[in-house]
Parts: structure tokens; C-alpha cells; sequence
């Protein structure tokens, strides 16, 4: 099959340093059946991207934070995310994300994991890396962010239902239906990563 797209395999250096800054991550390695709309939108990502940060933000009040965008289909949010540029470290793409999707900042900070999702689609495959990071307990106010990226609300949810909305997200009516599976890989990530030490 042929490889397209310009992402590399995420930087050993970079992964150690973030690994002895904020916790040694899990690493996931999926491989997804894509359709049309996500293979197209994530090549067109990685053409100036080299990956994703990936937002699992707690509260104070135990609760995470999901957002939804304009274009979504009714009822559907996720995890708050954002492209990490080609010359960027994932470090600076979390703090820049975090306060651009939500106006918070700092907070107690865990490198979840690593998700690296080989994409196919025909003959080609297309893989896209996702970096996902507990934010816990950030300082600031929550505000809706008014910006190109169209986030039109913004709720909490109890990680404990993190499953539900993964499975909201594989339950996405076409031609969306492989990005809600997509998108849910990191949904799964954070449960099964926060649930056992929180009890929550």
C-alpha cells in the first residue's frame, strides 16, 4: 500500500523529556478502516500538522470538559484538541491549546499516552499521531473561545461517562461515521487510564 502524508514517528527525545516531566504515557498503536471524509481532512492535516494534543481537562468539581463545534451533528462532544504546527513541541501546543480552546492555563499535568492510528482508505494509509494529557485543575475562567475553530458549548461530564460519549461518537451518522470512531479512541484512552486510579 502506498504511505501518504509528511508525519514522522513522534521524536524519541521529545517523548522521553515529556515522559520525565509529566509521567511515563501508555502507547497505542490502532489501525482503522477510514471512509472518505476522514482520510481527506486528516491528509490535509498532516500536510502542515504533525499531530494532535489531545485535552482531558478536570475541574474542580471532578468533572472533564467536552466541547462541541458548529458543524457537528446534534449531541455530539468530545475532548477538546488542537494541531501541533511542523516546528512546534508538543509541549507548547498544550499550553497554547489549552488556553485558546478553553482561556485556562497551567494545571496539574499527566502525559496520558500516545495514540499512533494508521489510517487506510483504498490502496493508501495515512498515519496521525495523538498526544493526550490530563489537565487537573487549571487556573482561570472557562470561557467559549470566539475563533475560526466555531466551538459553539461547552459542558462537563464525570469521567466515569467517558464510555457513553466514546460510544456517541462510533454511533456518528455518515459521512462522519469513521471520524466519531476515530475520535473516540481517545475517549477510551482517558477512562481506562484515570479510571483506575481515581475510582471516579
Amino acid at each position: 500500500m502506498d504511505a501518504v502524508g509528511a508525519e514522522a514517528d513522534p521524536d524519541p527525545d521529545e517523548i522521553i523529556e515529556l515522559a520525565r516531566q509529566y509521567g511515563q504515557p501508555e502507547v497505542w498503536k490502532i489501525t482503522l478502516e477510514a471512509d472518505e471524509y476522514l482520510f481527506k481532512t486528516r491528509r490535509h492535516r498532516v500536510s502542515r500538522r504533525r499531530g494532535e494534543v489531545v485535552m482531558v481537562i478536570e475541574q474542580t468539581s471532578g468533572g472533564v470538559l467536552l466541547h462541541r463545534k458548529g458543524w457537528y451533528e446534534r449531541g455530539v462532544y468530545r475532548l477538546p484538541s488542537g494541531g501541533i504546527d511542523v516546528g512546534e513541541s508538543v509541549e507548547k501546543t498544550l499550553f497554547r491549546e489549552l488556553k485558546e480552546e478553553t482561556g485556562l492555563r497551567d494545571g496539574d499535568i499527566r502525559f496520558l499516552g500516545i495514540i499512533t492510528c494508521l489510517l487506510k482508505y483504498h490502496s493508501e494509509e495515512l498515519p496521525f499521531t495523538s498526544y493526550v494529557f490530563h489537565v487537573l485543575h487549571p487556573q482561570g475562567e472557562l470561557r467559549i473561545p470566539k475563533s475560526k475553530e466555531d466551538i459553539s458549548d461547552i459542558r462537563e461530564v464525570p469521567i466515569r461517562e467517558l464510555p457513553e460519549i466514546a460510544e456517541n461518537l462510533r454511533n456518528n451518522a455518515p459521512p462522519r461515521a469513521r471520524w466519531g470512531h476515530w475520535r473516540a479512541i481517545a475517549h477510551d484512552m482517558a477512562h481506562e487510564t484515570l479510571i483506575p486510579s481515581s475510582g471516579r
